[in-house]
């Protein structure tokens, strides 16, 4: 066989892995995440980006979407425009997005500046691991997203990309 038949062999190969490994982890959430919905949200006090503590507890009232993402992550960085685009359209409503950086101050500022986020955020690897293992992410996969209500209950867990459309329907289903 020619080389170069060879070649288009093995990328039709990896394009097939990555196909199902993108549908696999972004169109069903991961085992881990079974019997998430309908627990309390784990309380949390992180150290916040603009200094200070984030405490869930300061949001009962309003929605929340808690997002763990990291700079290097491709799909935490796609999925984030809409997110600063969504927390500006519903900055009236009783919804806010807060973010959890897993790495340190300086990657996440930068990268934050870069987009214009307008929501807080904490950073910190390990201390960010450990709230996403407490709401069902054991392994640290990002981007992980859960939407929590109004009396802190998980409404649902997201793992993966999660368009703007589809967080908008979220929002709009829970507000």
């Amino acid at each position: 066989m020619k080389k170069s038949n060879l070649a288009i062999i093995f990328l039709l190969i990896v394009a097939l892995a990555a196909a199902y490994g993108y549908r696999r982890y972004t169109q069903r959430p991961p085992s881990f995440t079974k019997g998430m919905v309908g627990r309390d949200a784990p309380s949390f006090n992180l150290p916040a980006s603009k200094g200070g503590q984030i405490n869930l507890a300061d949001y009962r009232g309003k929605l929340v979407l808690l997002n763990f993402w990291a700079s290097w992550c491709p799909p935490c960085r796609a999925e984030m425009p809409g997110f600063v685009k969504l927390q500006k359209e519903y900055m009236d409503k009783p919804f806010r997005i807060i973010g959890a950086a897993a790495e340190d101050k300086r990657a996440a500022d930068k990268f934050a500046d870069q987009i214009g986020v307008n929501y807080p955020y904490a950073f910190g690897l390990e201390a960010v691991m450990e709230r996403a293992a407490a709401y069902g992410n054991p392994d640290g996969g990002l981007p992980y997203s859960v939407l929590i209500s109004k009396d802190q209950k998980i409404l649902s867990v997201y793992y993966g990309y999660l368009s703007e459309a589809k967080l908008k329907q979220m929002i709009d289903e829970n507000i």
